[in-house]
């Protein structure tokens, strides 16, 4: 039975790196603005082929994709991230504990992955780059200081590796650090974004599609639609190129700042449940914007709670 398992996984990598050495590349290669955050997939496929080949200690690596999708290949190493798991976890309730807040939850939940505030760690996804967003945003609010995101995710990253840097099945056993997660510093709550919108205090940002800004999009679940008061519509797809990797820091720039978000100047995100206000976080910060912060629990809570006005 254990045999058959393996064969299947073999025959399920051998395919999925031939699908890899077909897929199309990027045609635009050209130099971009380093920063912290991204990591283009090239340099780090180059990178882990000679950590490789040297044997030397490589990051922490995670897949934030789905298991049918992580199981028959991934990345050397990598663990995968149940991001259903993540995303429920940190939406859950609204109390002072509860949710990004639950640092207790957070510390065993990051440490389980051997990652402590010094680790760095690596994510990708299959290319859209809001679930990595998310984690990459969950990490950085827990105190995780070097996390970055691989632009255009698996898609982009699948065609450039070694076969010695894909492996399918479980990656093996990690060990488990000790690590003590920080209280968020970028969160935004419902009364405080009441208050910014009430005064106009500064841009507030929603990242949904246009149909989604103006309620033209009906949802049966949802009573009510429209977006906070004051807002300015930045649909995220917007911060993608052509290829599905993030634009240039100049172009999200001016980008940003076409909605009221300046280097030096507060803004607040927001999208619905989260993960594509993650996503322009990651962008903001991507193009030198350090001062946005993130309505997490968006428009899911706002538009269920009748106290909060829309337009």
């Amino acid at each position: 039975m254990q045999s058959n398992l393996f064969t299947l996984l073999g025959i399920s990598l051998s395919l999925a790196l031939q699908a890899c050495s077909t897929s199309p590349v990027a045609s635009n290669q050209s130099e971009r603005a380093k920063a912290s955050v991204i990591i283009e997939p090239e340099a780090l496929a180059h990178s882990l082929a000679q950590s490789h080949s040297r044997n030397e200690q490589k990051p922490i690596l995670l897949d934030a994709r789905k298991l049918e999708d992580y199981g028959p290949a991934h990345l050397a190493g990598a663990q995968r991230l149940d991001m259903h798991d993540w995303t429920a976890a940190s939406r859950e309730g609204d109390g002072p504990n509860q949710g990004l807040n639950n640092a207790a939850a957070w510390s065993i939940r990051i440490g389980a992955l051997g990652i402590d505030e010094h680790t760095p760690v690596i994510i990708y996804d299959e290319g859209g780059m809001t679930s990595a967003a998310r984690a990459w945003f969950i990490l950085r609010e827990c105190g995780v200081r070097d996390v970055r995101v691989v632009n255009g995710g698996w898609a982009h990253l699948c065609p450039l590796l070694e076969p010695s840097l894909v492996q399918a099945g479980n990656p093996g056993e990690f060990a488990p650090t000790s690590f003590a997660a920080a209280s968020p510093r970028h969160l935004v709550t419902r009364d405080r974004l009441k208050q910014i919108a009430a005064d106009k205090a500064e841009p507030v940002i929603d990242v949904r599609t246009p149909d989604e800004f103006t309620g033209n999009v009906k949802v049966l679940e949802r009573r009510r639609v429209g977006h906070v008061p004051t807002a300015t519509n930045l649909p995220h797809k917007q911060m993608l190129d052509e290829n599905g990797r993030l634009r240039t820091p100049e172009e999200l720039r001016t980008l940003f700042a076409s909605a009221g978000a300046l280097p030096d100047q507060p803004a607040v995100l927001y999208c619905q449940s989260g993960g594509r206000a993650a996503f322009a976080a990651l962008a903001a910060a991507y193009a030198g914007i350090e001062n946005t912060s993130v309505y997490y629990m968006s428009m899911g809570e706002w538009l269920a709670d009748s106290s909060c006005p829309v337009e």
